[in-house]
């Protein structure tokens, strides 16, 4: 039976997991959108791939009541048997080789639904932070919703090609 590369692709992916992107969104910037697209077309190559931006309607002045607010709207769209990790900058940092292996070894765990999430303004709420234990930090540096994004799906795009083999990543 002969395949073509595309074909392929589509089957591999059958096999691998989904990895989904959840973030609390307010404005986003064009430039930057544009940016994020390109990197989650590439994505879609390798894996099922699928961003989620939710948008806080709430007008809440306190920190704490934004923030649960924001809880409730993320653990909507999350399920019982998902994999989450918090995007936070008290996580833990890894270098891109530690990330593509993170995620080489979620593929070999066979995880079915891999969710990232990217909290609002204020962070994440206590109740999201007990939850869900494990968090990973792009870097000690703060960075805006829309930049954590595109560093997010840039890092994950140069870790699937490094477990694809693929030259992208120099070392």
């Amino acid at each position: 039976m002969i395949f073509l590369k595309s074909q392929l692709i589509n089957l591999q992916k059958i096999y691998l997991m989904n990895i989904k992107l959840i973030y609390i969104s307010k404005n986003k910037s064009n430039n930057i959108e544009s940016l994020v697209n390109n990197y989650e077309k590439k994505i879609n190559h390798f894996i099922n791939y699928q961003s989620i931006g939710l948008k806080n309607k709430n007008q809440f002045s306190e920190k704490k009541l934004i923030q649960k607010s924001d809880s409730d709207l993320i653990l909507k769209n999350i399920n019982a048997d998902d994999m989450v990790i918090l995007i936070d900058e008290n996580g833990k940092e890894y270098s891109t080789n530690e990330f593509s292996k993170f995620i080489s070894n979620r593929i070999m765990d066979r995880t079915k639904n891999l969710i990232f999430i990217i909290g609002g303004a204020y962070g994440f709420s206590n109740e999201l932070k007990e939850l869900f234990k494990m968090k990973i930090s792009l870097s000690k540096l703060t960075f805006s919703h829309d930049m954590a994004r595109l560093f997010f799906c840039e890092q994950l795009y140069r870790a699937l090609t490094i477990v694809n083999n693929i030259p992208y990543h120099n070392e």
